[in-house]
């Protein structure tokens, strides 16, 4: 065989194994994440966040913590005791500006890389 046959096939086995080991370590990460916001000597908000981007938004149990989570923030927000519905509608302004400042970035992404691939097809 070829050096080019060896590497496709390379490519390939990578590719395979890259769609295993990404939610693995996805996972590992998110549980570090949640023993990190308890113990002091790890960062889990950092680890959550690269666990979170490696198992994918559109997981199921990150969709659905994602969906319920923000049903509990806007329940907060019409609480009846003030304190509660102050913090509630703090917590809603954050969220709602957190995911403004999310589809930007995909926007963003998707321009970038298309850009990208526009100038690579006229390359070739």
């Amino acid at each position: 065989m070829k050096y080019w046959a060896y590497l496709a096939a390379l490519q390939i086995l990578g590719r395979y194994v890259w769609l295993f080991a990404r939610p693995t370590l996805g996972w590992f990460f998110i549980a570090l994440g949640i023993l990190g916001l308890f113990l002091p000597i790890l960062q889990g908000v950092l680890f959550l966040f690269i666990g979170t981007s490696l198992v994918g938004r559109r997981n199921r149990l990150i969709r659905w913590g994602r969906v319920h989570t923000k049903l509990f923030i806007r329940r907060w927000a019409k609480h009846r005791i003030r304190l509660i519905a102050m913090t509630g509608c703090w917590a809603l302004r954050a969220q709602r500006q957190f995911a403004r400042q999310e589809r930007l970035l995909h926007q963003w992404l998707n321009a970038h890389l298309s850009r990208k691939q526009q100038a690579e097809q006229s390359i070739q």
